[in-house]
């Protein structure tokens, strides 16, 4: 007797029978594998949580999409910024771009900035097209390799980073963010 089986006979007792349909052991191998590989693939491919979560700005020094010129995170000193990572494959990073150009609008006096960072591999020329073709108003750089684990490991996009004018990490959004909750946070640290 299989495991399977078992498991089926343990869960058929008295007048309350649970049945389930018996399956062959060979028609579960393919659920079985997937499961395998997604336990695993964090440790295969050396992905892993910091143990400690990043709770200031890391330092970075990354080149522009738009020109070029390297941007270091000195730079923003003394400002409040969102901080995106995204790609220009990505829909929901695509769905986000006007939340981020309409709060560059209202709050970019100089206290307050947005910055993309692009996770997009090879050379800038696909990032500049996405920027002008959504009229981007912000700065965008292009991703160094380690500059997503600074951040404490991002593994999705979009992800947002709050940042206060101390370069302390005040909230960090996994996934898109609805304009309403970005502004919302964003006056509290304003």
């Amino acid at each position: 007797m299989n495991f399977f089986y078992l498991a089926t006979d343990l869960l058929s007792y008295g007048e309350n029978r649970i049945m389930l349909p018996h399956r062959s052991p060979l028609s579960l191998l393919p659920i079985y594998l997937l499961a395998l590989i997604l336990l695993t693939l964090p440790a295969a491919t050396g992905c892993s949580r910091n143990a400690d979560p990043v709770t200031s700005m890391p330092a970075f020094s990354l080149t522009s999409a738009q020109d070029g010129r390297t941007i270091n995170s000195r730079d923003f000193v003394g400002q409040t910024l969102v901080v995106t990572f995204f790609a220009t494959w990505c829909p929901p990073c695509r769905q986000e771009v006007p939340t981020l150009i309409a709060l560059q609008e209202k709050y970019g006096n100089g206290d307050f900035t947005v910055l993309g960072i692009s996770v997009d591999q090879g050379d800038a020329r696909g990032v500049r097209n996405f920027m002008s073709e959504l009229g981007i108003n912000y700065p965008v750089v292009m991703s160094g390799p380690d500059t997503p684990r600074n951040f404490g490991d991002v593994f999705g996009i979009p992800t947002t980073f709050l940042i206060d004018r101390q370069g302390e990490i005040i909230q960090r959004f996994d996934g898109y963010v609805d304009i309403r909750v970005l502004e919302r946070e964003l006056q509290a640290v304003l």
